[in-house]
């Protein structure tokens, strides 16, 4: 449900910077500011979870990290892809350069958790693999499905498309770091 309340404003920002021809500069801004909001949606659910089976874990300090590694995915993404559609560097040379910041992207949800989860659940550290290795599976989701749908297609049919998509992604980031908070938490010892 935080995936799907969370999608909201980048699908909705991201939906009217572009029927406005926004610059790729304010595409950025607003995508990461409304990624931001996502990943504070996203914290605010799972700080929820944490309260009831977790609850020495700071849930403050949760929300604030998943919204801060959110916002700072987005900006590497959409930033990302605005430098690839400039003629500043070849292609290649882009995608090369850019390729270790994708990977930190991926990297900074399970790693902003992982410091706020790692002050009360010792042996926390696989956290950061396994949420990189779930939100590459889930983003494939939403890019996959909207991938599909031709441009010419109606607004609502893509909105469709996006909300299901959305589902799609929480339900898998959800059941894989579910399962692997639910096996830290199983094993935990106090630090």
């Amino acid at each position: 449900m935080g995936e799907l309340v969370g999608f909201v404003p980048p699908a909705v920002v991201g939906a009217t910077l572009a029927s406005v021809g926004a610059s790729d500069l304010v595409l950025v801004v607003g995508l990461t500011l409304a990624g931001m909001l996502e990943g504070a949606a996203i914290g605010v659910a799972q700080a929820r979870v944490l309260a009831q089976y977790a609850p020495n874990v700071d849930r403050r300090d949760w929300v604030v990290a998943t919204a801060e590694a959110a916002g700072f995915a987005w900006f590497v993404g959409m930033g990302g892809g605005a430098l690839m559609g400039t003629d500043v560097a070849p292609p290649s040379l882009l995608a090369a350069l850019l390729t270790p910041a994708w990977c930190a992207a991926l990297i900074a949800m399970g790693y902003a958790q992982w410091r706020v989860l790692q002050r009360t659940v010792s042996h926390a550290k696989r956290w950061v693999w396994v949420t990189a290795g779930a939100w590459l599976i889930g983003v494939t989701i939403p890019v996959a499905a909207l991938s599909c749908a031709p441009n010419d297609w109606p607004g609502w049919v893509h909105a469709g498309i996006g909300v299901v998509a959305a589902v799609a992604m929480g339900f898998t980031v959800g059941a894989i770091t579910g399962r692997t908070l639910e096996r830290l938490l199983s094993s935990e010892r106090p630090v």
